[in-house]
């Protein structure tokens, strides 16, 4: 498993105008897979999302690798179909036994476009 160097992690800042902060995180289930194997399913608290990225909070230690994959299906709105999303760690830090991760989305236009849909419903019904 090739590792980045810690230094590249650390200087990623996600810099979007839309970014939604959940005023309760909301648990969402995630699979960690690398070279096309399944190495951990886990769940975490998602803390804040945009339409590129989002952050989430686990106990769990995800191992730093460029071919590391976090795979998520959003179900944050019962009225709209789940999105199935694959992104990278971009940035870690721990927070006692827990760790934040900066997760860059890899996300077509169109999902893009789905996932704000779902923010903004999100946001509207949970004010």
């Amino acid at each position: 498993m090739e590792v980045e160097k810690w230094g590249e992690l650390m200087r990623y800042r996600r810099q979007e105008t839309f970014r939604y902060i959940l005023p309760h995180p909301r648990t969402i289930p995630y699979r960690l897979v690398w070279e096309e194997k399944e190495l951990y399913d886990g769940e975490g608290q998602l803390i804040n999302i945009s339409s590129h990225g989002l952050k989430l909070r686990s106990d769990y230690l995800f191992p730093l690798s460029n071919g590391l994959q976090v795979h998520f299906v959003l179900e944050l709105v019962p009225t709209l179909p789940p999105l199935e999303l694959i992104g990278h760690v971009k940035h870690r830090s721990q927070m006692g036994s827990l760790y934040d991760y900066g997760i860059m989305l890899d996300v077509k236009a169109d999902e893009t476009q789905q996932l704000v849909t779902m923010i903004k419903t999100y946001a509207r019904e949970n004010k």
